[in-house]
């Protein structure tokens, strides 16, 4: 397929399905300026839960950068919005709602100033994952008298409980000429030997039985969500290559977002930064880099089968110039394609009430 100078060949189809014409341009394309910039994308909708989508905490939206430019409502696409950190426990209310707990990723997120909103197809890898975290846990007897007697004073029964403690003492005594034995024998033979043996080890090769390891499965918590969102950009011409490769473009952002900024300049550093500066003290900090809050779009509104994400912090990023496997460029120098890979980690935990939320 030829082209003329200041655009780039193209197949009959781009990422994310998207239609061409006879003439190779795209189906429905929107006019688009010629920094790269369109107009405003549409505004996830409100939510409920203080999230910054809802009106009252946004701010006007800036222009976005798309990709394909004529990605619009009538489709499905991810959004990328920017946000200064937060630090978790400035300013931070002495309650321990939920609410409270996500303030920092939500009521309390500012739009980070010259970082225009991002709008990419949506990518073909569209996973989720939750994790929890179970683990086996095993109490000798006395251990396991004991805690059983402290489940009995927590549930209010407070004379099963020294009966159980009384029992749990009983029992341990009887045991001990046998533990102490155990003990001595593995001190014995350990000088001798050099070998290492456990309690269990003696117990088993003498007598044909270990000690009840009472083991138990229990919760150890769970884990902060991980995304990767991985897209191919293929310029269609010069305008969608500056807003992919140019100044300020898709590429040029997500690597800002991702990096902490030197904090010489204290214009935006905290309260306590600046007045150590004032000072004269030295002030050897960086500033922490932005957070991203994703979200999955169905035409106008936040997908209705698709999970809401918390805002995310950028843990990975690549970008791939020889796509297709070979080095390509545009005539005035931009790659003829590039892959990039967006590895994102929620700032907050899930919970099962933010289930019913959407998460």
């Amino acid at each position: 397929m030829a082209y003329t100078p200041g655009e780039l060949a193209l197949p009959p189809t781009t990422p994310g399905g998207l239609a061409t014409g006879v003439n190779g341009e795209r189906v429905g394309a929107t006019n688009v300026a010629p920094n790269g910039t369109v107009g405003a994308a549409p505004k996830p909708p409100a939510q409920t839960d203080g999230n910054p989508a809802d009106p009252k905490n946004t701010k006007p939206e800036s222009t976005s950068l798309r990709y394909p430019k004529d990605i619009g409502s009538g489709s499905d696409y991810m959004i990328f919005e920017f946000y200064d950190y937060e630090p978790p426990f400035a300013n931070k209310s002495a309650s321990i709602s939920l609410s409270a707990y996500s303030a920092s990723s939500t009521t309390r997120m500012k739009r980070a100033s010259n970082y225009n909103q991002i709008i990419l197809y949506m990518p073909e890898g569209v996973s989720v994952s939750y994790k929890a975290n179970w683990d086996g846990k095993k109490f000798g007897n006395i251990a396991a008298g004991v805690l059983a007697g402290a489940g009995s004073i927590t549930s209010g029964k407070i004379g099963d409980a020294f009966a159980k403690f009384g029992e749990t003492a009983t029992d341990a005594t009887k045991r001990l000429p046998t533990q102490l034995g155990s003990g001595a024998i593995q001190a014995i033979i350990s000088g001798i030997t050099g070998d290492s043996i456990s309690s269990n080890d003696i117990f088993s090769s003498v007598g044909g039985q270990i000690l009840n390891p009472n083991a138990e499965l229990i919760f150890g918590g769970h884990d902060l969500r991980t995304f990767t969102f991985s897209y191919k950009l293929v310029p269609f011409n010069d305008v969608e290559a500056k807003v992919i490769f140019g100044d300020g473009g898709i590429i040029e952002t997500f690597k800002r977002a991702m990096l902490p900024s030197f904090a010489g300049d204290t214009s935006s550093a905290s309260e306590f930064v600046a007045e150590k500066a004032a000072e004269g003290q030295s002030v050897g900090f960086i500033k922490n880099p932005k957070l991203i809050q994703p979200y999955f779009m169905h035409k106008e509104s936040t997908h209705p089968f698709l999970p809401r994400l918390k805002a995310c912090t950028i843990t990975d990023f690549d970008v791939n110039y020889t796509a297709d496997g070979v080095y390509a460029a545009h005539v005035d120098g931009y790659p003829a394609a590039a892959e990039i890979s967006i590895s994102l980690i929620e700032t907050k935990l899930i919970y099962s009430e933010d289930i019913k939320k959407g998460y």
